[in-house]
């Protein structure tokens, strides 16, 4: 396994404070016996696809050939998408700083100046798109899309848009219309490769809305599936909650929530590499589970920069929170530290250290320091940052983010509160568009 889960400073045995007690963490376990039968009878019968996708091969060549495809044409790619149509993608490219491919950059904000400021540095005459959308409808996705594709036809020349971009979105209903982004490419020649229907978004790291970046950034799909796939064996083997780290991990979360009432969950990773996937799971929880005031609040964190920005408030702040550090292996790596004569003897603790040994030094220290101050601190402990490493993590919080909901009571899929967020903007774009000519450019809010 690329990873290994420890909860023993989470228990009130160990800790005591806001620990979770053997009887509670146990009831909870009980509970997950039925709710593992049910999922492992769900993914038998081919009803969760955003799992069982791990053991695929068959559309991967269309995955690695599209990116063959725009790596031989671009030297930078614009992802376009938001949400889980980003998020996961941005994983994946935090792992392949070293590959010598097409730069990634994602642009999932529609502030007019950060669009330009991000455009600021892109020369789109050597550039591409890659365009995400489900639906196929997102706004922010399809304003940018509509800002981009002209200036890419008038830096490249409309018939070299074919070659250079293409499209992810889910196909039409049967006899229904196309959506609005897949008559755009239609109309324009661009590549579109199937959202599959029946994977969210947030559920789509292993479906091409994220391995065909992983493919650009140079992560092989078949490592992250790889990965996948060894923790989705663990889930559907014979043992017991107890001994399957995400079952454990649900039963954790929802348990110290209900005894200790716990209310936020913060995702810490120490690897830089791993930082884009403190928000992709931030979304995975809030998104699945926040729904009829059942959840934790997650947050996303990152070491070693937020010991210096929020460790005060973990330490003497409210007991609400349940940490989940991830620990990098970082001891004896990375450059030689030799404090200049300058510096006198007030850094001599760091001479002959490497700079690993000052991360693996403080990993240490957090996880010490809450535990000390009986707040519970789960670790989860990677050999290396790789697409293997990623594939495990995100197959692990995605069954433990289902099995959390099947504890809940809540259905993990589906966003109601998001699609009426939706709705409301398109009402006041429509609103904006009836505006008095004099009345256009004051913001109202």
């Amino acid at each position: 396994m690329p990873y290994r889960q420890d909860i023993e400073l989470c228990r009130a045995e160990t800790i005591g404070g806001a620990g979770v007690s053997e009887a509670a963490l146990s009831a909870e376990l009980a509970a997950l016996a039925p709710a593992l039968d049910r999922l492992r009878a769900a993914c038998d019968a081919g009803a969760l696809p955003a799992l069982t996708i791990a053991g695929r091969t068959d559309d991967l060549a269309a995955i690695t050939e599209t990116a063959a495809r725009l790596a031989d044409h671009c030297a930078d790619v614009l992802v376009l998408g938001t949400g889980g149509s980003a998020l996961a993608g941005r994983c994946f490219t935090a792992l392949g700083r070293e590959h010598a491919g097409p730069r990634l950059h994602f642009f999932d904000s529609v502030d007019p100046d950060g669009f330009e400021d991000a455009l600021g540095g892109i020369d789109l005459a050597g550039a591409g798109l890659l365009i995400i959308s489900k639906s196929g409808a997102t706004a922010e996705t399809l304003a940018l899309a509509f800002a981009l594709l002209p200036r890419l036809a008038d830096a490249r020349g409309a018939q070299a848009l074919a070659e250079t971009c293409a499209v992810i979105t889910g196909p039409p209903e049967p006899g229904g219309a196309d959506s609005p982004l897949r008559a755009l490419a239609a109309e324009m020649g661009l590549a579109v490769l199937d959202h599959a229907p029946a994977i969210g978004g947030r559920f789509a790291a292993f479906a091409n809305v994220g391995l065909l970046p992983a493919s650009l950034a140079g992560i092989p799909p078949q490592e992250v599936r790889a990965g996948a796939r060894a923790v989705l064996d663990t889930v559907m083997g014979e043992a017991k909650a107890a001994d399957i780290a995400p079952a454990l991990g649900a039963a954790l979360t929802v348990a110290i929530a209900r005894e200790r009432g716990l209310t936020q969950n913060v995702m810490m990773p120490y690897p830089a590499r791993l930082a884009p996937f403190a928000h992709w799971h931030r979304q995975l929880w809030a998104e699945s589970l926040g729904k009829d005031a059942g959840a934790s609040t997650p947050i996303a964190a990152q070491g070693t920069a937020d010991q210096h920005s929020q460790l005060q408030l973990w330490l003497d702040g409210p007991a609400d929170k349940l940490f989940t550090l991830i620990f990098g292996r970082a001891r004896g790596t990375g450059p030689s530290i030799a404090p200049p004569a300058a510096a006198g003897g007030g850094a001599d603790w760091l001479r002959g250290r490497r700079m690993g040994d000052l991360m693996a030094a403080s990993q240490a220290a957090t996880r010490d320091a809450l535990a000390a101050q009986g707040r519970p601190v789960r670790v989860i402990e990677v050999a290396r940052a790789d697409g293997r490493t990623l594939g495990a993590l995100m197959m692990h919080f995605m069954v433990e983010t289902i099995l959390a909901g099947d504890l809940l009571g809540v259905d993990p899929f589906g966003q109601p509160a998001v699609e009426a967020g939706k709705a409301r903007a398109r009402e006041t774009l429509a609103a904006m568009a009836a505006e008095p000519a004099a009345a256009k450019g004051c913001p109202k809010g």
